[in-house]
């Protein structure tokens, strides 16, 4: 009985090793991170600053269309919603008239929304033009190093880090002076599949 069972221990094992996970590419990734129109689901980020003992942490909703863009709802420590188009970022503070920003208004603020956008979307061809693209593991779990290739990138970030499966699980930012910050994102879900009336308005629709 023993050595049966060594016998199917072996055999389980060889069949591990001949079908492996699937290695991803980054085109394989780039497909399956926009595989969907709509994702929604709830962030924490937890922000390490050198001059402070304790992180920041901001908790929330977040969600990805395809089509429309990015709405960020930071629920706590404060509320404040962003808005991130191809053409604008909506910045909107309770009680406050709306911040929009768009390219001529401030092209630096308006570069680096849209790379975060980039990062959302998991649209690894324009990445790729700012960044070294390291892509490493699977299907069931992978892990993607972006290393600025020029300023203003290099100016800011050491490197950037995305890892997860079928969605993005953590998205986390190592910048040049030592600080970094790591948001987690929860409970994702790809449906309902179309926007809200209520969702639209926020992206101006």
């Amino acid at each position: 009985m023993l050595n049966k069972c060594r016998r199917l221990f072996s055999a389980l094992l060889l069949f591990v090793c001949v079908f492996p996970a699937h290695a991803l590419t980054l085109s394989d990734l780039q497909t399956r991170l926009s595989a969907h129109d709509i994702t929604r689901g709830d962030f924490t980020q937890t922000r390490h600053l050198a001059m402070l003992d304790m992180p920041l942490v901001s908790q929330g909703a977040f969600l990805l269309s395809q089509t429309d863009g990015l709405l960020w709802q930071q629920a706590t420590p404060f509320p404040l919603s962003l808005v991130l188009t191809g053409k604008t970022l909506t910045q909107r503070i309770p009680g406050q008239a709306d911040n929009i920003v768009n390219a001529d208004d401030n092209p630096m603020v308006f570069y680096f929304s849209r790379l975060f956008l980039s990062l959302f979307q998991g649209d690894t061809d324009a990445l790729a033009a700012q960044f070294d693209l390291k892509l490493t593991g699977s299907t069931e779990k992978w892990h993607l190093v972006l290393t600025p290739k020029q300023p203003p990138l290099s100016q800011v970030f050491k490197e950037i880090t995305l890892q997860g499966a079928e969605h993005i699980d953590m998205l986390t930012l190592h910048e040049v002076r030592g600080d970094h910050s790591e948001i987690r994102f929860t409970k994702v879900t790809f449906t309902p599949t179309s926007l809200t009336e209520e969702e639209q308005g926020e992206f101006g629709d």
